[in-house]
């Protein structure tokens, strides 16, 4: 592939294209203004994802980064013009996009405030590096045509797999550009074939499409330089007619058992104040309601719903088994191991209880597989000790212990489930399949640590797509986030409001408590990526490599 260097008074471009004008004005922007304008791209990309799924922004965004790479053959230096544009994209991206990952810090700010500058620079930083540098290598295979599109796409999403993976160390796949289509919708859908991240893989080769209308080359009809575009528009145009077939032949007979969800609405700066956590136990279990035969015989609580040890606190498990009689309750409770030795270990733990439970102990017990850096454990802990960084976490300042992985939860009055707590939610692929496929998905959840930010929000449209990628129905609760039930298609069938004062009683803190009482959807068939996990993606990324080798030659 022939590379062609310009200079600036020499830069041949397609003449009476309407986005020639723009092409022209972005490529010849340089040095700080090119930087200014990449950062801007950047937040611009944000809109596309929840709550305001706006794609169209990502449309832009891609394809003005493609336009200011075209326009870093220009520098002096264009290998680390091309860096430093990507870098300040990408920063920008991850800054607006993990911005709520700040008020965690914000909950107890004379214990954490010093630590800010984690989010504010560290993590955007070190992912848009990781982008930067990957997207150099794509830089180097760049060309003058639409051969450049498929180069951008499968290194931006080669980027996006290895921040998805992080080296072993959890990963944060988190606003995949496949995001910027809403769960349940009919694009949505295709993630059942090949998952998030060959629906992303897919988004950003279209998205990015745009760019190939205006480009080096001085010659070419418009039809030749819309194809891209015209392709994009006719994949997309058919994804969506066949997940709008998909969804309209959905039956949706629920005949699963009711489940009662629960979310008492406790502040995460008020839940270690004097006397809160009694008051905590009351409100979660008049929530909870008596036992009978109109309520529902499975009830679920939050993600620490108790931030204790509840094991060790047995009046709160003798009121809490009191009140469950013969229903199960699933809960997210933290618990202890050789409580007091050298060995101890801390676990952030789902368990399902029952009414005797506080003499027989817990019917089951899923710990947590998948930790979040800095809030549930310290990524190479003895370097970071030195700094004096602990965890977010008052019941584990060193750090969680990680379960094994997740497997599906099986108790008597109970379907079987696959257990997700919190972060694990994020993570394609990691429910249970096969022979040990559930036959519903329960996600609880602890989103309070980011108020009313754009954080909950994002975290419960990803949740849903692990829904599509299934088959499986869900249920989730989350404190101070969204709490529902969600069907085999992505789709809200029931959603948290705040509960009845009437019924439950009014709560005297102000707490914003919910309770959703709700019928687990219908499964659907065992879906392709249920089978293959990320085989088609790997499929169609390798395909567009080999693309590569006949396209610049076309």
């Amino acid at each position: 592939m022939t590379q062609t260097q310009y200079a600036p008074g020499d830069f041949p471009a397609s003449r009476g294209n309407l986005l020639t004008p723009a092409y022209l004005w972005l490529v010849r922007q340089q040095r700080a203004r090119a930087l200014g304008l990449a950062a801007g791209f950047g937040v611009l990309a944000n809109l596309a994802f929840p709550p305001i799924w706006f794609w169209p922004a990502m449309l832009i965004a891609l394809s003005g980064l493609v336009w200011l790479l075209d326009g870093a053959k220009l520098a002096l230096r264009p290998g680390r013009a091309a860096f430093w544009r990507v870098f300040a994209f990408g920063f920008a991206y991850f800054l607006v996009g993990l911005h709520w990952i700040v008020a965690a810090f914000l909950v107890d700010p004379g214990a954490h405030l010093w630590l800010i500058w984690l989010p504010l620079l560290i993590l955007p930083g070190g992912l848009a590096l990781i982008l930067a540098s990957v997207m150099l290598l794509a830089f180097q295979l760049w060309s003058t045509g639409p051969a450049r599109l498929i180069t951008f796409s499968v290194l931006f999403m080669a980027a996006e797999w290895i921040r998805g993976a992080l080296f072993g160390l959890g990963g944060l796949p988190w606003n995949l550009p496949g995001m910027a289509w809403e769960p349940g919708g009919a694009i949505s859908q295709s993630a059942s074939i090949w998952g998030i991240y060959g629906l992303s893989l897919l988004t950003v080769v279209a998205l990015a499409s745009p760019a190939a209308l205006a480009d080096r080359r001085p010659r070419g009809t418009t039809a030749l330089r819309a194809a891209p575009a015209i392709a994009a528009a006719i994949l997309f145009g058919a994804l969506w007619g066949w997940g709008s077939q998909r969804l309209s032949t959905v039956e949706q007979q629920p005949d699963g058992p009711m489940v009662r969800l629960v979310e008492a609405g406790v502040p995460q700066a008020a839940k270690y104040d004097e006397g809160v956590a009694a008051a905590m136990v009351r409100r979660f279990s008049d929530l909870t309601g008596p036992d009978g035969s109109g309520t529902p015989s499975i009830v679920i609580w939050p993600e620490g719903a108790l931030p204790y040890f509840l094991f060790e606190w047995p009046e709160a498990l003798d009121l809490i088994a009191e009140r469950l009689g013969d229903r199960r309750l699933i809960i997210g409770v933290a618990r202890r191991e050789q409580a007091g030795s050298s060995g101890e270990k801390t676990y952030n733990s789902l368990t399902v209880l029952s009414g005797d439970s506080a003499l027989r102990g817990p019917l089951q017990i899923y710990d947590k597989h998948m930790l979040v850096p800095f809030g549930e454990f310290t990524p190479l802990a003895d370097l970071i000790d030195r700094l004096g960084v602990e965890t977010l976490q008052k019941l584990a300042p060193g750090g969680f212990s990680p379960g094994p992985r997740p497997a599906p939860v099986k108790v008597v009055g109970v379907p079987a489930f696959g257990p997700m707590i919190c972060y694990e939610a994020i993570f394609p692929g990691l429910a249970p399949d096969g022979i040990d496929r559930p036959q519903w998905l329960v996600n609880i959840s602890n989103d309070s640590w980011f108020g009313g930010l754009s954080g909950p929000y994002q975290h419960a449209a990803q949740a849903r797509y692990r829904s599509i990628e299934e088959g499986l129905p869900m249920a989730r609760v989350a404190a101070g986030g969204l709490t529902g039930m969600i069907d085999a298609y992505g789709r809200w069938t029931a959603r948290g409001s705040p509960a009845d004062p009437v019924i439950y009683g009014a709560d005297p803190a102000g707490w914003k408590s919910s309770v959703v009482d709700a019928p687990i959807p219908p499964v659907a068939a065992p879906t392709p990526y249920s089978r293959w996990r990320d085989g088609l993606f790997w499929i169609i990324f390798l395909g567009l490599n080999l693309g590569l080798l006949v396209l610049p030659r076309r």
